[in-house]
């Protein structure tokens, strides 16, 4: 009999769980579907291509390799 309560009351606790988590699902999309007109939904593709704009724009490019401003020393002393 104790064996039975070691293996049945966790089992219990996780099918507890899963089914809470059920719930909690079904409940969140009622609530989406209610308010759907007042969210504001974004479109994913011009979200993913403003995304690849700023990925591909890189700002200035480097200075050439061995092009020496002495400039760049004083600002490192200060």
């Amino acid at each position: 009999m104790s064996t039975w309560l070691w293996i049945a009351l966790p089992l219990l606790f996780i099918v507890g769980l899963f089914v809470s988590a059920l719930k909690d699902t079904k409940r969140v999309e009622r609530v989406v579907k209610k308010n759907r007109d007042k969210m504001q939904l974004k479109d994913w593709d011009q979200e993913e291509k403003k995304d690849k704009a700023k990925e591909e724009n890189w700002g200035v490019p480097p200075a050439p390799p061995g092009e020496y401003h002495p400039e760049d020393d004083q600002d490192k002393k200060q």
